[in-house]
């Protein structure tokens, strides 16, 4: 028995052409298109828009959407921060000797207030005098049971507890100042204790005159 030689051809040429046409190109067929993950949420929330809208929503208008809802929750999420601790959003001031007294620390109950005050104003130290008139406020409250008082409590949560809008109304006033000396770039004047010194007595004065019914 005799065999034929195998006279199959292997041209070369002709399978680099195959291969370098995309017409042969059989397997990117079967390749599944990479989505990144704002691709896919993009996608998930134009579907989302479609079923509200009833499919009438077109595909380009989705991003725009969607970063204008994002904007909104990150403006609503600092807006109720701002509510809630409005000092991290004040600018902090290095203050050349650090103050004695600290609210998150300092028991308003063992202070000598009138003796501190009269020598913060005998030295000057109107940033001292202030902290201080504001701590009263704080010790005048708790006296009264209109705040429950307790260390590291914030001076937003003390606005909070009070009821009485004729009290609250000048406590808030009386604590944004305070605040803004305390934590932003705010110059602690002569005028601005005076006028912190004129909410206090009009506070101490509703308490006596027994305006602190809720209302």
């Amino acid at each position: 028995m005799t065999f034929r030689a195998d006279t199959l051809l292997y041209d070369t040429q002709k399978i680099a052409d195959y291969q370098a046409d995309s017409r042969f190109d059989y397997s990117s067929q079967l390749n599944m298109p990479e989505y990144t993950w704002f691709d896919m949420v993009s996608r998930w929330f134009n579907r989302l828009l479609n079923s509200i809208f009833s499919g009438r929503m077109e595909e380009k208008y989705t991003t725009p959407i969607m970063i204008l809802l994002f904007l909104i929750v990150i403006l609503t999420v600092l807006f109720f921060l701002y509510k809630k601790r409005p000092e991290l959003f004040m600018r902090s001031k290095k203050i050349r000797s650090p103050l004695p007294y600290d609210i998150e620390e300092e028991n308003i109950h063992g202070i000598d207030f009138k003796k501190e005050i009269s020598a913060a104003l005998d030295s000057g130290n109107y940033r001292l005098a202030i902290r201080l008139l504001y701590l009263h406020t704080l010790r005048i409250l708790s006296d009264s049971q209109l705040i429950d008082w307790q260390i590291h409590k914030t001076p937003t949560e003390y606005l909070y507890e009070i009821k009485n809008k004729d009290l609250r109304l000048p406590f808030r006033e009386l604590t944004n100042h305070f605040l803004q000396i305390r934590y932003g770039n705010y110059n602690a004047s002569p005028e601005l204790y005076e006028t912190m010194l004129e909410i206090r007595e009009y506070i101490k004065m509703r308490i006596t005159e027994g305006g602190t019914d809720e209302r």
